[in-house]
């Protein structure tokens, strides 16, 4: 039998990225998977691809920031599944800008809605997981960013520190109703919607324990390990997948030294 069999997992963000190939991982581990996201085709798409393979998935439209999606997105999995028992927290927003040019409007939508859009979202499926008698799991996807500091992510950074925090104290009130709440951080994560340029990518390989940066797919198997009985007895953590990035992270200029620290090939 499949680890989440019978199980049923919402995953925000799921067209896309890492919560693509998190929605597709909690698939084949067996859950049904409910998607949520805005994009009709895209997320269309994620859906088919699940159930190509044998999965069983459906998605919603939902605008995740609006204060009606909490009740929107625990009526969609009652009327569509019956019940729910993992949540995957993946949606975010952000933007790269200097932090002397945040403007109010993106510090809003990238620190303030963001983390209310969670935190609701959260309390809802943690209520109805009281409410069915269900020992659920929440799972932030986190980053290494909130560990250390982003040149340009400043809003990006104290969100998700802020969410590492948030895992604990959640993880505190709900651990009485059998609920673990727990969060993934990854690293540089190579993704089907990366932008960014190669000698950028580049630079972050370096800092690193491993050869290559993380996909996206390398991730997913941590989600699918939080969200089964397998990690029953862990709550309130938060699980790096970074390549070792957070923990012999050094400065860039002790790569620069051919002798000490000789450049990855």
């Amino acid at each position: 039998m499949k680890r989440l069999s019978g199980k049923t997992a919402v995953v925000t963000g799921a067209s896309s990225g890492i919560g693509y190939e998190a929605a597709k991982r909690l698939a084949e581990e067996g859950a049904s998977v409910m998607i949520i996201g805005r994009d009709n085709a895209r997320c269309q798409k994620v859906a088919e691809e699940i159930r190509s393979a044998g999965g069983i998935a459906e998605y919603r439209l939902i605008e995740l920031y609006d204060e009606t999606a909490p009740a929107r997105v625990i009526e969609a999995v009652r009327e569509t599944f019956g019940h729910l028992d993992i949540l995957v927290n993946n949606a975010a927003w952000w933007t790269n800008e200097p932090f002397l040019s945040v403007s109010r409007e993106n510090f809003r939508r990238g620190f303030s809605d963001y983390m209310a859009s969670l935190f609701f979202l959260s309390q809802a499926a943690a209520q109805a997981m009281i409410d069915d008698h269900i020992s659920g799991k929440i799972i932030h996807i986190a980053s290494t960013a909130a560990f250390y500091g982003e040149r340009g992510m400043s809003v990006y950074c104290a969100a998700k520190s802020a969410l590492v925090n948030l895992t604990r104290a959640m993880a505190l009130e709900l651990g009485e109703y059998g609920i673990c709440v727990n969060a993934v951080a990854p690293g540089t994560t190579v993704t089907n919607n990366e932008k960014r340029p190669a000698h950028v990518l580049e630079s972050f390989r370096k800092m690193g324990a491993l050869p290559e940066l993380n996909t996206a797919a390398k991730i997913a198997p941590s989600v699918a390990f939080l969200a089964s009985a397998d990690s029953d007895g862990i709550t309130g953590e938060t699980l790096c997948v970074d390549g070792g990035c957070v923990q012999i992270r050094m400065p860039e200029k002790l790569y620069l030294d051919p002798i000490s620290y000789p450049a990855k090939s």
